[in-house]
């Protein structure tokens, strides 16, 4: 049951942290495309940067991982998102946006949680 809490407790602020960053990319880039975008590649960073600490740390205790990788990120990043606006930008026939968001978002997301990975190990 603690382990359930945690989940629902990382991921509640995880959807509260993607929604503000959404209305952010809104309000000062007039896009949320870039929203997902920022949430998505930061998100993998994280991802990456927890896996490199607890593979280099295997002390940490079950709990905090499950809040912040399953609960937290489970709720901040999103494919399901990507994948409707890469959508949207192809119903409105700019092919260019969406190749370049769902290209990006691949490469860039990966970069990141290698970054990551790699920044946890050295922590």
């Amino acid at each position: 049951m603690y382990h359930l809490l945690l989940v629902a407790l990382g991921g509640s602020l995880g959807a509260v942290a993607r929604y503000a960053i959404d209305q952010l990319a809104i309000s000062y880039l007039n896009s949320s495309l870039a929203g997902t975008f920022i949430v998505n590649i930061s998100g993998s960073f994280v991802l990456g940067l927890l896996l490199g600490i607890t593979s280099a740390n295997h002390i940490w205790p079950e709990g905090p991982k499950l809040f912040i990788s399953v609960g937290f990120l489970g709720a901040y990043t999103t494919f399901s998102t990507l994948s409707v606006a890469t959508i949207h930008s192809l119903q409105k026939g700019d092919i260019y946006t969406a190749a370049i968001n769902m290209g990006a978002s691949i490469v860039l997301g990966l970069a990141a949680a290698f970054a990551g990975v790699l920044l946890g190990k050295a922590v």
